[in-house]
């Protein structure tokens, strides 16, 4: 294990995240299309710039057009996609140019029902439509796999379920899968073992995580996810997102930060093609372009040759008058 893929959903999950905070603010279009640079500038090698969702649902990603096709009329390393739940959403993103959508089903009949207002079984055909639209075009169609492990409302979901949704999706021939664990509690043996499941059952599926960090093991989930064989994980800079109908509020729900995926894996030696001060940098432009505090870490500090620069900078004023000093000389006089 040598290499993952972290892709960045900030200007999808993280901007539907809005409608759940009061006093929370939308980015402009030409804001959104210079975080696309931004992020494409620092190394992310996929980008998830937006979702086709109907505008009364989601009003923060109401221009999906204009973002899609300035994006793509810059120059870009990156992989540019999109979230398309149905395939109203796959048609408006194929006219905007994307060549790669993301399809979402969901695991939870209840949270289906609340996310979308249809059945598993009903997105499960929608899926099929908009497979059928893209066969034969070089267009890209991965999946997610939404509450892969819990539900906010039915609670632990089952791995019998799981397989068949994604024997479903397997039909349809679809061969990039993303689990996601959309409320944040899944622990690193949950995350194993359904990945392992998953791969044994359809070992020509690309397997990827989406993590929110409600429990704070988002981290380790990723981690222990990589060491059997997971490739590709999604985060958001700042550590900002969450689904559309979920309990709590967006600050508590919010995706793993790619900065801090980025961190934890070039820690651990296995390379992402992502400069760490950069998208670092980038976790904090986030916070601040939405006015939210997000869930990262690595957005604090940066790196370790940060935190040196700036403890060095402040070495000769703390050697003048280190913390203890005024103590000191009261207990020696």
């Amino acid at each position: 294990m040598t290499q993952v893929v972290v892709a960045d959903v900030f200007l999808r999950d993280g901007l539907q995240a809005l409608r759940h905070e009061p006093g929370w603010r939308a980015p402009t279009t030409e804001e959104k299309v210079a975080m696309i640079g931004a992020l494409d500038s620092a190394g992310v090698p996929e980008i998830e710039i937006t979702g086709f969702a109907h505008p009364r649902v989601i009003p923060s990603l109401a221009d999906a057009e204009e973002v899609a096709v300035a994006a793509l009329a810059r120059p870009h390393r990156a992989v540019l996609r999109a979230l398309v739940p149905n395939l109203r959403g796959a048609e408006r993103a194929l006219n905007a140019g994307l060549r790669k959508l993301v399809g979402l089903v969901v695991l939870s009949e209840t949270y289906e029902r609340l996310n979308a207002n249809r059945s598993v079984s009903d997105g499960l055909r929608e899926l099929a439509r908009i497979a059928e639209r893209v066969r034969g075009e070089p267009v890209t169609l991965a999946v997610g796999v939404a509450t892969a492990f819990h539900c906010p409302y039915e609670g632990l979901q089952s791995e019998s379920a799981l397989l068949a949704l994604v024997d479903r999706v397997a039909d349809c021939g679809i061969t990039e899968v993303v689990l996601a664990d959309s409320v944040g509690l899944a622990g690193p043996q949950l995350v194993v073992e359904r990945c392992r499941a998953v791969s044994a059952r359809h070992p020509t599926v690309s397997l990827g995580l989406h993590l929110h960090n409600l429990g704070g093991l988002a981290l380790a989930c990723a981690l222990a996810a990589a060491e059997v064989g997971v490739r590709h994980f999604d985060g958001s800079v700042g550590g900002i997102g969450s689904g559309i109908t979920m309990p709590l509020g967006a600050a508590r729900l919010g995706n793993v930060a790619t900065e801090d995926l980025v961190a934890l894996f070039e820690s651990a030696g296995i390379e992402t093609g992502i400069e760490r001060e950069a998208i670092s940098d980038l976790g904090g432009v986030a916070q601040r372009l939405v006015g939210a505090p997000g869930a990262s870490y690595a957005a604090s500090y940066g790196s370790l040759e940060r935190v040196l620069a700036l403890g060095r900078a402040a070495l000769p004023g703390l050697r003048a008058n280190p913390p203890g000093a005024s103590q000191l000389q009261e207990v020696s006089t």
